[in-house]
């Protein structure tokens, strides 16, 4: 089994509407060369005249293809959490998105034997799911545009890290506990009344 961190491919398709569903990624060169490896050993233990013709191209290029409809060789879809992923929020991952993915490598029998890759666990790394009847996790947001004296920003930082958040998550919290006391202190929030 290989465990490794790419990004989606242009040629990825995760639509509702596809039968077929596509993965498309690289492979980095050190899993590469260990899949390169197993590829020759799976090979020659079932054909030793067969050709290693690996299910990669040169540049390490891999296209998964499994069904949306029978669950044949659907791999496990998470969120930066591990959590499991809907198939709402399946479809909304994007090409270009970051993901840590589980492979293993099986003997291929037909139609021409050889080996192939089989993608078992997508864990999107930019992505948290939605809680059932929950609001999205402020976890999803990822950038700050907000200019901060230095050490105030390092504060920030810091604070977010140590409640696992994202720092812009972090101010958005900060900032509606903050006026959200205020409104309370002076009367102004419905809920008290």
């Amino acid at each position: 089994m290989y465990v490794f961190d790419t990004s989606l491919e242009a040629a990825t398709t995760l639509h509702g509407n596809a039968h077929l569903q596509k993965l498309v990624f690289r492979l980095p060169r050190e899993v590469m060369k260990a899949a390169k490896r197993d590829h020759v050993r799976l090979v020659a233990s079932h054909d030793p005249k067969q050709g290693p013709s690996a299910p990669w191209n040169d540049d390490g290029l891999v296209t998964f293809s499994f069904s949306a409809e029978h669950g044949s060789s659907t791999p496990v879809f998470s969120d930066r959490r591990d959590q499991p992923l809907s198939r709402s929020a399946v479809q909304r991952i994007r090409v270009g998105s970051r993901v840590r993915l589980s492979i293993r490598q099986v003997r291929r029998r037909h139609p021409r034997p050889g080996s192939r890759l089989q993608v078992l666990k997508v864990q999107v790394l930019d992505l948290d799911a939605i809680p059932k009847g929950g609001p999205a996790s402020p976890h999803s947001i990822q950038s700050v545009t907000l200019q901060l004296p230095l050490d105030l920003m390092q504060d920030v930082e810091r604070l977010a890290t140590q409640e696992d958040w994202s720092t812009q998550a972090w101010l958005r919290n900060a900032i509606e506990s903050h006026a959200r006391r205020s409104r309370q202190r002076l009367g102004l929030d419905e809920s008290v009344a």
